[in-house]
């Protein structure tokens, strides 16, 4: 499957409930107030990468994110690994390193 296709599925979920409750979409991003970051990482030229984020004591992490270095880096995996943690997968496709960096939106 495509990148674009799999990018198409995952943000489908999202587009219906925008639409359905503008209310209800909220953007997170990197910095938002009630994110944690992971440390911005390498990844190596045709190598895999699993980066987990853990959110403080007292919150969970409701959804997560990721910044990269090049389109040449796929996500394989995305998904909250327990109540306070979310953990992403890349693939480096290239044939030089990058960089990955994840965030975790985390509340009370």
């Amino acid at each position: 499957m495509t990148r674009t296709k799999l990018l198409a599925l995952a943000a489908a979920p999202a587009l219906a409930l925008s639409l359905a409750s503008p209310a209800l979409a909220v953007e997170v991003t990197a910095s938002s107030p009630d994110t944690v970051n992971s440390p911005v990482g390498s990844i190596a030229a045709n190598q895999s990468k699993t980066v987990t984020v853990t959110c403080p004591a007292g919150t969970n992490a409701v959804s997560g994110g990721w910044k990269v270095s090049s389109a040449s880096i796929d996500v394989t995996d995305n998904r909250a690994m327990s109540a306070t943690q979310w953990q992403i997968t890349f693939q480096n496709e290239a044939k030089t390193s990058g960089t990955v960096q994840v965030f975790a939106r985390c509340v009370a």
